[in-house]
């Protein structure tokens, strides 16, 4: 690790704070605006440019100081010849530090720099990942200045180092509403350290939702309602100040109560507990709603090797009134359970999906062949696929009324697994595309009576052996897959960047819990995760139910 920062020509500085500590919160300070937002933790501190540095050396070393964005990157527009034009906001690039290779052209002025690229995140500070294996060769060209080479024509944006990436930038949510307005949907952005609170309110109040996310969330901040001067102040009691128009004045208070709602949720993920919206510097009246939770039930939802369903406590499996015995009678192979558990969807073993309902009544929703787990929306509806024909996905009522969902997985083959967002406004996928297993989300729209998908967002490209996927919460999808033998959990942040840790011999299926992961294998056993390791709940478990939610 030390050779691979060696490279880097940077200086790790630690801004030292008057508390104790190393704070990782809080990116504004009292009476500052938003380009004063300085972060309290590590910032990289990169070079300037050095005297009779040859093309290449300048190049490099503007690259390096992307990694500075500090006074709108001043270090980085200290390499450009006066006049040149840059916008380092345009996008990031992030790529591989041993694969960096910067060339000199033939005639002396130009260079070009060939990189394999992990990810890129753009102007709105959306993250997607790149295609295995993907290159990009970034063209400069220079003159001399003062005797000194100077850049004077450059690629936008920056590029960062997969290492370096995570430490200049910091990953914050912009809350968004679901369609009827009851739960918060994070769209998880990437912004620069010291600009985060600034950049996840402009986001909100300015600017739109991620591309794939267009048409399934809601923002109650009117189309035309713009920040007025600095996005973010901090007021001497200690509550960040957001400046609205005269506007803002006319909007009823279930509105300004939304807005509000968004505000608090998105600045708390950067670092900041207590906002107030103002206009001309006077408080606006509007208060923080309540909105439904998304957690699942700390007790798992099973079917036993006995045939019985319902929660599990110790050893015992406690029924749900009047549904347990209906999801019974329908011989399960899976069973998703709707959050207040008045409904429950069931592939059965017979290949066949089925509704289970509350007062005792079953349905047949749908028996064409190859059908794969169905999941649940928001507003009760059933969802089903054929494993091979992933554009014929259609829901269902529970007492079987169909209709068919637009634009269901464009390009893909087959669909591995599926499952619907707690919230009802994503849906999260297994597919397979050209004969590669992808990881792929989509906003579900809804407009009028009819329902579809909204242009697919990758996760992941390159997914070999997955079968089996969860929503662990509201911006984590884990994925079960099987390389060699060997069964791994990869858990994919929504807009970020994943993990990949061990599961359990002999995995079968994966559920989302009250706070961890549930994974049952293919013996019965149930295990769940606590820290780092596996921990044995129970055995004789045939059926691992999704929760769709908690009724607490």
């Amino acid at each position: 690790m030390k050779r691979a920062f060696a490279g880097l020509s940077l200086l790790l500085v630690l801004v030292l704070s008057a508390c104790t500590g190393l704070p990782t919160t809080g990116y504004v300070n009292p009476g500052r605006g938003p380009q004063a937002d300085d972060s309290q933790a590590f910032a990289f501190v990169p070079d300037g440019p050095q005297d009779g540095a040859s093309p290449a050396e300048i190049v490099e070393g503007f690259l390096r100081a992307g990694s500075g964005p500090a006074d709108d990157w001043a270090t980085a527009k200290m390499f450009l010849a006066p006049g040149t034009s840059w916008d380092p906001r345009a996008r990031v690039t992030i790529d591989r530090l041993a694969d960096r290779r910067a060339t000199a052209g033939a005639d002396g002025t130009s260079v070009t720099v060939a990189l394999s690229t992990i990810a890129g995140v753009d102007a709105n500070g959306a993250y997607s990942p790149s295609v295995g294996g993907a290159t990009e060769a970034l063209p400069f060209t220079l003159a001399r200045v003062n005797d000194q080479w100077r850049i004077t024509s450059a690629p936008d944006g920056v590029v960062l180092y997969e290492e370096v990436f995570p430490t200049v930038y910091q990953a914050a949510s912009v809350a968004y509403f679901d369609p009827s307005w009851s739960y918060i949907v994070p769209d998880v952005r990437w912004f620069p350290r010291p600009l985060v609170a600034s950049r996840v309110t402009t986001a909100l109040v300015d600017g739109k939702p991620s591309a794939w996310l267009d048409g399934a969330v809601k923002n109650a901040f009117p189309d035309g309602l713009s920040l007025v001067g600095r996005s973010v102040t901090l007021s001497t009691s200690g509550v960040a100040q957001v400046q609205l128009p005269q506007a803002a004045l006319g909007l009823d208070r279930t509105t300004l109560d939304r807005m509000q709602t968004q505000l608090a949720r998105s600045l708390a993920t950067a670092g900041i507990s207590d906002v107030q919206m103002t206009v001309d510097g006077t408080p606006i009246a509007a208060t923080e709603l309540p909105v439904k939770v998304t957690r699942v039930d700390p007790s798992p939802a099973v079917l036993n090797s006995d045939g019985k369903f319902g929660v599990l406590g110790g050893d015992a499996v406690e029924a749900i009134p009047v549904l347990s015995g209906a999801v019974e009678s329908l011989a399960p192979a899976s069973i998703e359970l709707e959050a207040d558990r008045s409904l429950a969807a069931v592939l059965t073993q017979q290949g066949t999906v089925a509704s289970a309902l509350a007062d005792g009544g079953t349905f047949l929703l749908d028996d064409r062949p190859g059908l794969l787990a169905p999941s649940i929306d928001s507003n009760g509806e059933i969802w089903s696929v054929p494993r091979s024909a992933p554009s014929q996905l259609r829901a269902f009522s529970p007492q079987g009324v169909p209709r068919e969902i637009g634009n269901a997985w464009p390009d893909a083959s087959e669909v591995v697994a599926f499952q619907i967002s707690r919230d009802g406004t994503r849906v999260a996928a297994v597919v397979t595309v050209a004969g590669v297993r992808e990881v792929w989300l989509a906003g579900i729209v809804r407009e009028g009576t009819g329902v579809s998908l909204g242009a697919p967002h990758v996760l992941s490209f390159s997914e070999p052996g997955a079968f089996d996927l969860a929503w662990l919460d509201d911006a984590t999808v884990g994925v079960l897959t099987t390389v060699d033998g060997t069964g791994h959990l990869d858990e994919l942040n929504v807009g970020g960047r994943g993990t990949v840790g061990p599961v359990p011999e002999d995995a079968k299926a994966i559920a989302g819990g009250s706070a961890s992961v549930r994974i049952l294998d293919a013996t019965g056993r149930l295990f769940s995760r606590r820290g780092s390791s596996w921990t044995l709940v129970a055995s004789d478990i045939r059926v691992l139910a999704v929760q769709q939610g908690t009724t607490s």
